[in-house]
């Protein structure tokens, strides 16, 4: 092991000599400043800096995964290639003296990259708002994430420089990338079906995510354990890859001690590899088929009825959570202590009136289906049986019209849900963050509601599509919450406001989602703001253009829009729940929103069964709303000119639109009463196909005259 040394010390010394070596270092600093950069200069922020560099971090990781690998190769063939290897062989130089050596500059080299870009991301997250344990955390986690992919690649780059004794060996690091890497770029979070999600886990990084390793509020805690396991094993086997490349090299240098030791260390090293890979492979096994068990539960099947692509379209329109139940939820008390092994305990007191006109002696609740009920006891006699996430009340004595029942519920369990093939965790209980949104079912619910909907789907991996549930209220409810926890430095929000330490009481009628993490808490006007700190002016700058356009259309067209309370999340759990909430709890996104943005978002909101009624008639007066809703954020061009400008297609008739242009050009006050009419015509059809717009126009032309 001596001559390591003067061959690392020589191998530096050429290394510094060559200018070309440079430039990754010169590309990693400028494109790490170019995003520093335009991030601060931007007068608004709308999403956090962690969620700005880790966009690009992953990108520039895999360039320089790629360059690390080639120069990996010149390092382990530029003997050979250029005629010097004639010489080499006649040294007295062993086998791992030589290539280790080589190896541990051609490391140096990587980590040089790796400590450029940590640099820069330490100075850049000392002004993020966050806690300086966060601050370790993320540098660590680029850290491991960086070299531990550098090193098995390193040591891949010698093993295929030295067995592959041509050209060829420079394009196997490139092969290896897009065979590892660009599978799982799939990531939507729904893999197809060639694309089994478990080869997912064979990176040279963690790479277990959809889009982005950051989650907003939660930063990269989701992902930051498993990293951790994933890059242990991944440099374990870059260990194993050198040893074994020593083994094959010149085999007649190789010395007795070698000859005995590589074997015994490979052996020695392949048992923590496969153990720490088994590790991660059953962890992430875990959440796939707990995935998979869920969708199971609740996919349906296609009957065979009519075509399979109306039944594909009109699934979600058709399941939504719309029917009405004669009971209500007149109140809820929980009592509820959360525990950081994804455990809950809850003694709840509820409050249920009969709206109806009957008198019954049943009564259905709905409790996600991992909480065991403990305790179901009422003044009246009651007995609680169930199935899945239904519960159903057997009363021994009639509940009238009007009558109001108590009932204690004491239940407790682990509530840890995922989504997207298992990548996102839909709800959890952790130390240092938590969520349980309302679709979780971690409260009762009145009536049987469906908490998933899900069908299958032959092109995806699992077989089936699942979304969670629109689940919405036909009552509000009055809700106290005491919530009892270890962990009390963490931010916790529910979507009722906090009146005390512990204790948050509040009418709702969408009911609790309740969150932990790094956020803030403030009002604009009258409504509660959730987000992370540094996104909070961008989100608040949104709210306000939300704000003036929710105003106007509660005016325009008679309806409540306007909500008591905002969460904003981060992209993966925002497009999980941005259809399915309603009332007073609304969700946005860490990203500018533009005005056809929040103009069509209202529009779905007022009228969720647009798309099971679309025709080309109604089609256009969808755009007119969108016209006039955009119009009073910033003045538009007129309605035909933006109509041209925006869905036009050269051969298709504007008879309609210039039809409807003429009442824009008597004033918008008209033309805001004319669109009115058309909606409220076109709602009340049994068959939404068959409106007809000149025919509506007639008959708002006739209640004008009369």
């Amino acid at each position: 092991m001596k001559i390591v040394k003067p061959v690392f010390r020589n191998e530096g010394l050429l290394l510094l000599r060559n200018k070309f070596l440079a430039i990754p270092f010169l590309i990693n600093v400028l494109c790490l400043g170019y995003v520093i950069i335009s991030y601060e200069i931007k007068p608004i922020h709308y999403e956090e800096r962690a969620a700005a560099f880790y966009q690009s971090f992953i990108w520039m990781l895999m360039l320089n995964l790629l360059i690390v690998g080639l120069f990996a190769v010149y390092m382990a063939s530029k003997d050979r290639d250029n005629d010097f290897e004639q010489l080499v062989v006649t040294y007295e130089v062993k086998n791992v003296d030589w290539i280790i050596g080589k190896w541990l500059i051609t490391q140096l080299y990587g980590l040089c990259i790796t400590v450029i870009t940590i640099i820069c991301q330490a100075i850049w997250f000392v002004s993020a708002a966050m806690t300086v344990e966060e601050w370790f955390k993320n540098i660590f986690y680029v850290f491991i994430q960086m070299e531990g992919a550098f090193f098995l690649l390193i040591s891949v780059g010698f093993l295929f420089g030295i067995l592959i004794k041509s050209m060829l060996a420079y394009l196997s690091i490139p092969a290896i990338l897009v065979l590892s890497l660009l599978l799982p770029f799939d990531y939507t979070g729904r893999a197809n079906t060639w694309d089994n999600p478990k080869f997912h886990l064979l990176t040279p990084f963690d790479y277990m995510f959809v889009g982005s390793p950051y989650e907003g509020i939660w930063g990269i805690h989701h992902v930051f354990k498993s990293s951790i396991l994933h890059q242990s094993a991944v440099v374990l086997l870059g260990i194993v890859v050198i040893v074994v490349t020593l083994l094959l090299f010149r085999r007649h240098r190789r010395s007795n001690k070698e000859k005995k030791m590589l074997p015994i260390m490979i052996t020695i090293l392949i048992i923590p590899t496969i153990v720490l890979s088994g590790m991660r492979f059953v962890q992430y096994n875990q959440a796939l088929e707990q995935y998979i068990a869920t969708g199971q539960q609740y996919a349906k099947s296609f009957d065979g009825d009519g075509e399979y692509y109306e039944w594909e379209n009109s699934y979600y329109e058709y399941n939504k959570d719309d029917q009405p139940y004669e009971f209500s939820m007149e109140k809820t008390d929980l009592n509820v202590e959360l525990q950081a092994d994804d455990h809950i305990n809850v003694q709840s007191t509820l409050n249920i009136k009969n709206n109806g006109n009957n008198a019954v002696n049943e009564v259905f609740l709905t409790l996600y289906h991992g909480l065991e009920i403990k305790e179901c006891t009422s003044e009246k006699s009651v007995t609680c049986s169930r199935e899945n996430d239904f519960i159903t009340l057997h009363f021994d004595q009639m509940i009238q019209p009007g009558e109001e029942i108590d009932l204690d519920l004491y239940y407790e369990g682990k509530i840890l849900q995922y989504r997207d093939d298992g990548y996102i965790e839909q709800a959890f209980i952790k130390n240092e963050r938590l969520y349980l949104p309302k679709e979780a079912g971690w409260y009762p619910l009145i009536g049987k509601r469906s908490l998933v909907i899900a069908r299958e789907h032959n092109n995806l991996y699992p077989q089936f599509e699942l979304r969670n549930a629109r689940l919405v209220e036909d009552f509000p409810t009055e809700f106290t919450v005491n919530i009892k926890r270890e962990n009390k430095k963490v931010p916790f929000a529910l979507t009722i406001p906090q009146i005390d330490e512990e204790v948050y009481q509040g009418t709702s009628q969408y009911g609790l989602s309740l969150v932990g993490g790094n956020f803030k808490e403030e009002k604009v006007g009258n409504i509660r703001v959730v987000a992370h700190p540094e996104v909070f002016n961008g989100a608040k700058a949104v709210i306000e253009r939300y704000q003036k356009v929710w105003s106007f259309t509660e005016d325009w067209l008679a309806v409540s829009l306007s909500p008591s309370v905002v969460f904003v999340m981060s992209d993966n759990y925002y497009y999980q729940i941005h259809d399915s909430v309603n009332h007073d709890f609304f969700v946005i996104r860490s990203a500018s929103v533009d005005d056809w943005d929040i103009a069509y978002g209202i529009i779905n909101e007022i009228y969720p069964e647009i798309s099971a009624g679309y025709n080309d008639d109604f089609r256009i007066i969808v755009d007119a709303m969108e016209w006039i809703l955009m119009n009073h954020l910033h003045e538009q061009v007129s309605f035909v000119e933006w109509y041209k400008s925006t869905w036009w297609g050269a051969e298709e008739d504007l008879s309609l639109v210039n039809l409807l242009q003429t009442y824009e050009e008597n004033g918008h006050d008209q033309f805001k009463d004319v669109v009115k009419f058309l909606c409220d015509y076109w709602k009340g059809l049994e068959n939404k196909q068959d409106f007809d717009m000149k025919d509506a126009l007639k008959q708002y032309e006739g209640e004008l005259k009369s």
